[in-house]
């Protein structure tokens, strides 16, 4: 066991290897853990619009075209995704790192989903801010040097919420790191960890991509009809729902993996 100065350098191709066990070669478990959240979004993303294109119930829009538009619908949607996903999120991180026989004590999940979304506000907030200036300093009356030294600093305040990612785990397991913390523990794997997220998200997602993309093509749909047929809308939103839980849990792997080689694994409080 290394001294508690000792710098870790986490093994990349190890850990994607350990995600990708315990996603795919404990799909069983997966599934007792994320059924619920999952019909619930899929429902979340499937009914509106079913209700709205293809029952055009009374006093409801008719169909746009354009599924990315903010609207009610759209924002419910993202609201009910995001309480379930991290709902999933959490209960994952407990039985990746409570390993054996060993159970997450009563009462620890409601504590740890509401710290879980609490860091994930303070992100999209974040995000949006981010957003809100880089838009604002798209506009026509900006200098020209504006865009590129925010869009630096975008890149770096993005990053940030990588290198203090291991709030998640923590929260998740009543043991909360501050900021500063997680972003002391994760020194010189900031890097590591966002490319072993990548390189273990990014297949799945091109993955789906490709199916969809096969379905868009079985369905021989050009972009021409007012509405997808309700086939296609209904796989395209069960699948892509099934994606999301996918990516998370491989995400919650690695950030959950690296969590335990850095902070448990050092210190030997395994909890």
């Amino acid at each position: 066991m290394p001294n508690a100065g000792t710098r870790i350098k986490v093994p990349v191709a190890d850990v994607m290897a350990e995600a990708y066990r315990s996603v795919f070669g404990q799909l069983s478990r997966l599934l007792d853990l994320a059924w619920l959240p999952l019909l619930l979004v899929i429902a979340a993303t499937i009914l509106p619009g079913y209700l709205r294109v293809y029952q055009r119930l009374p006093g409801l829009p008719a169909w746009s075209g354009d599924p990315f538009g903010l609207s009610f619908e759209n924002l419910g949607e993202a609201l009910i995704a995001l309480l379930c996903l991290s709902a999933f999120a959490v209960r994952w991180y407990q039985s990746l790192l409570f390993r054996g026989s060993r159970q997450p004590p009563r009462g620890m999940f409601l504590g740890g989903w509401l710290r879980f979304l609490a860091y994930m506000l303070l992100l999209y907030f974040v995000a949006a801010l981010l957003l809100t200036v880089m838009l604002l300093a798209d506009s026509d009356g900006a200098p020209p040097w504006l865009a590129p030294v925010l869009g630096a600093g975008i890149f770096a305040a993005w990053l940030a919420p990588v290198r203090c990612s291991l709030v998640f785990p923590a929260a998740a397991i009543g043991k909360p790191l501050s900021l500063s913390g997680a972003w002391q523990a994760l020194g010189g794997n900031t890097w590591r960890l966002f490319a072993t997220v990548m390189l273990v998200s990014v297949p799945t997602v091109f993955i789906v991509a490709m199916i969809l993309s096969a379905i868009f093509a079985g369905f021989h749909l050009d972009g021409s009809e007012d509405a997808p047929p309700l086939g296609f809308f209904l796989l395209r939103g069960v699948i892509g729902s099934c994606a999301d839980f996918l990516v998370v849990a491989l995400g919650v792997a690695v950030v959950g993996s690296f969590y335990r080689r850095l902070k448990l694994d050092l210190r030997s409080d395994q909890p």
